[in-house]
């Protein structure tokens, strides 16, 4: 009974972030009027979590119904390896792309013109660096079984001596890169605020995202590197992971759609702001 709890809990946080990442994309694609560069690139946030978290509901799905049976993706090397790549893929584009937009944030309240050969290299970072990150561990065979769902879960392989240090190279320490880079550039941002009497509380949503990644991945991944394996640990470590998607979707869109959007006749509505500086869409 215990080895259901892991995908229980799973399933129920993942399919509320797989819902949350869901009209987040329907928005961005029903109001062409949302579309500013900012919402644009919270998009790819919203996408990667999206890819993550229909991972982790599909592996758990998938160990209720075969966790009884001789089936084992490991054995399937080219799903296997498919799933670990995404996997670590889509959580590491999402983190990169969280840095991007603070980043996009900083040089907009530094400098009052938009900087086009800085954004050319936005998608470079967004999906470039995680991509070749990514890609490592297939060329060095660290990609495989996973627990605690191991008939269905791929990840880096509970097999190999090394998995720990692969985890760590990764995985983690890039996670922990952006975070004190989104840290750094956070202060950067509070001083220019400071120094310029700027009054706007929605800049300071985008500051609960280094609160997030705390949450969902630099705890799990420093209690996992100590070596704790208990089934309740794990539930947690799976249970905050789903949860990407929901709390991405949150702090970054439904914070700033929620004085925009009514639901009117069966449908959403956009409200229509007094003057052109209310109208910049979203607030993030």
């Amino acid at each position: 009974m215990n080895d259901l709890i892991v995908p229980i809990v799973t399933i129920i946080l993942s399919f509320i972030s797989i819902i949350s990442c869901g009209f987040v994309i329907y928005i961005y694609g029903r109001f062409r009027e949302l579309r500013n560069d900012q919402f644009t690139i919270v998009l790819q946030i919203i996408l990667f979590d999206l890819i993550y978290d229909l991972i982790l509901f599909s592996d758990s799905i998938g160990y209720l119904f075969l966790r009884n049976t001789n089936f084992q993706l490991s054995e399937k090397p080219v799903l296997c390896q498919a799933q670990s790549f995404f996997s670590v893929y889509s959580v590491l584009s999402s983190t990169f792309w969280t840095s991007i937009i603070i980043h996009s944030l900083y040089h907009s309240l530094r400098e009052s013109e938009t900087n086009y050969y800085m954004q050319s290299y936005y998608p470079g970072l967004g999906y470039g660096i995680p991509l070749i990150i990514s890609i490592i561990p297939i060329i060095i065979d660290a990609y495989g079984q996973y627990y605690p769902m191991p008939q269905t879960n791929c990840f880096f392989d509970i097999n190999n001596e090394n998995m720990e240090l692969y985890i760590m190279i990764f995985f983690d320490i890039p996670i922990w890169t952006m975070f004190l880079y989104n840290i750094i550039v956070i202060i950067l941002v509070i001083r220019i605020i400071n120094k310029n009497n700027i009054v706007n509380q929605s800049l300071y949503t985008l500051f609960m995202y280094p609160g997030i990644l705390v949450i969902c991945w630099i705890i799990p991944g420093f209690v996992n590197l100590i070596g704790v394996k208990s089934v309740i640990w794990k539930s947690i470590d799976f249970g905050l992971g789903s949860l990407i998607g929901f709390f991405d979707s949150y702090w970054y869109c439904y914070t700033a759609l929620a004085d925009r959007l009514f639901y009117e006749n069966g449908e959403f509505v956009i409200r229509i702001k007094d003057n052109t500086e209310e109208q910049e869409l979203p607030k993030i």
